[in-house]
């Protein structure tokens, strides 16, 4: 069985060698770093407080106390529609290159809505002779499906998780060149974990398979035209797309904008108690009201597992209102807050949690029809 999901999994990305032990993105993520650097190498990663994971160097992370991590961030934001800025600065990547020298540069982020790149990471890294690993977790699925530049062409190590737009079960997996394939492996199994769990790698296997079927591209172009439009309908109700919009599946919020006070923590829990599953983030910011770890003002939404329900482009608009806490109301989001009771306790919060209860129950019926 685990023969058979690497043989599918280099197939669909086109690699030399996989890996389907890790039970998680993170596993995968240190399993790298364990096999082809050493304790106290230097790792040029993305800024946490800009998109980067806890696992490219957070204070809280077990990583940043084995490996030294540099962060490298994004453009500052404009207001020029065509050059937005927050996206990732390139130039600011090969200034930290060349100061520090890395042993590895590492691509990706788990808070970015816009494609990344994979060739200009590749260009600074043999600049100054450093391995090139592309962190996949978000967007493994849109690069299956073809939505995304495919990094392995490029890096060395990619590393992704196979339960985000992959559709799969929850773990991780590794795709590398085969002159690393024998390093990886042994820092996987027995470096960091214990027997692989099968049952998981079984359901890796079919999502693989089905990766590599022609709807799975649809499936994925589908999940991107979702996340634009909501990103569309969200700036009508006053919320600031962050970069100015988005080119895969996740929309990241800026929500000063709308609401001065309103935290990504305050707007999580509100759409929490109504059945709307949303992520607090920090966002890139120079302005007074900070976003940081403790009170990011940002909020982070993704749409392939709505898509997956059945969720068609047009579905969007017509949830937004729903989905976007009106202006002037904050007093009734905070006693939603304070008030530990059922969600029919809050009137705004029971016929929001009413609307979404139906719209899945509409797209659940219309996913059993589409399988039949």
């Amino acid at each position: 069985m685990e023969d058979l999901a690497r043989r599918r999994l280099t197939a669909l990305f086109g690699a030399d060698h996989a890996n389907v032990q890790p039970h998680s993105g993170a596993n995968a993520n240190v399993a790298v770093y364990q096999a082809l650097l050493e304790p106290g190498d230097t790792i040029l990663a993305m800024r946490l407080d800009q998109g980067g994971h806890l696992t490219h160097g957070s204070p809280a992370s077990i990583t940043s106390k084995w490996w030294n991590f540099v962060s490298y961030g994004v453009t500052p934001r404009s207001d020029d529609p065509e050059n937005p800025g927050e996206m990732i600065d390139f130039d600011n990547v090969r200034e930290l290159a060349l100061e520090h020298r890395p042993k590895m540069i590492l691509a990706g982020a788990t808070a970015y809505s816009r494609l990344i790149d994979p060739a200009p990471f590749r260009e600074i890294a043999d600049e100054i002779g450093a391995l090139l690993m592309f962190d996949s977790a978000h967007v493994a699925g849109l690069i299956a499906g073809g939505s995304h530049p495919n990094p392995v062409p490029y890096a060395d190590v990619v590393a992704f998780t196979t339960h985000k737009t992959l559709r799969g079960p929850r773990g991780g997996a590794i795709l590398c060149r085969e002159e690393y394939a024998k390093k990886i492996d042994s820092a996987v199994f027995p470096g960091q974990q214990g027997g692989p769990l099968e049952h998981a790698i079984a359901a890796k296997a079919v999502s693989f398979k089905e990766a590599a079927l022609p709807s799975f591209a649809t499936y994925t172009e589908q999940i991107v035209a979702n996340a634009k439009a909501f990103g569309a309908a969200l700036a009508k109700e006053g919320f600031r797309n962050v970069s100015g919009g988005t080119e895969n599946h996740m929309v990241l919020l800026d929500l000063r904008e709308f609401d001065e006070e309103l935290t990504g923590k305050l707007a999580q829990e509100v759409l929490d108690r109504a059945g709307i599953t949303t992520n607090r983030n920090t966002i890139p910011t120079t302005r007074a009201v900070r976003s940081s770890r403790r009170t990011p003002r940002g909020q982070r939404r993704a749409n392939d597992g709505r898509h997956e329900r059945g969720g068609v482009r047009n579905d969007r608009d017509v949830d937004v209102a729903r989905a976007a806490p009106p202006r002037r109301r904050r007093d009734r989001h905070r006693g939603a807050r304070r008030r530990r009771g059922d969600v029919r306790d809050v009137q705004p919060l029971r016929q929001l949690h009413e609307a979404v209860d139906a719209q899945h129950s509409r797209l659940r019926r219309r996913h059993r029809v589409g399988a039949s």
